[in-house]
């Protein structure tokens, strides 16, 4: 099993513990991280973000190519 998306794609966050606060904004994936009860994790940041958010597999979908 490998993880799904890749370091330099972008992402949606689902509805989750950040929907409140996501907007439906892009986030960059910007690092893999290790498989964690059975799930990927990654880290990601959005463009205007100071900070990056730890999130698992099934909290992202890949956003479309438009």
């Amino acid at each position: 099993m490998t993880h799904k998306y890749r370091v330099g794609q972008m992402v949606k966050l689902q509805a989750s513990r950040f929907a409140d606060r996501s907007g439906g904004r892009l986030y960059e994936v910007v690092r893999l991280l290790p498989e964690s009860n059975g799930e990927f994790a990654y880290r990601i940041k959005g463009a205007n973000e100071p900070t990056e958010r730890a999130v698992v597999e099934h909290e992202i979908t890949a956003a479309s190519a438009r």
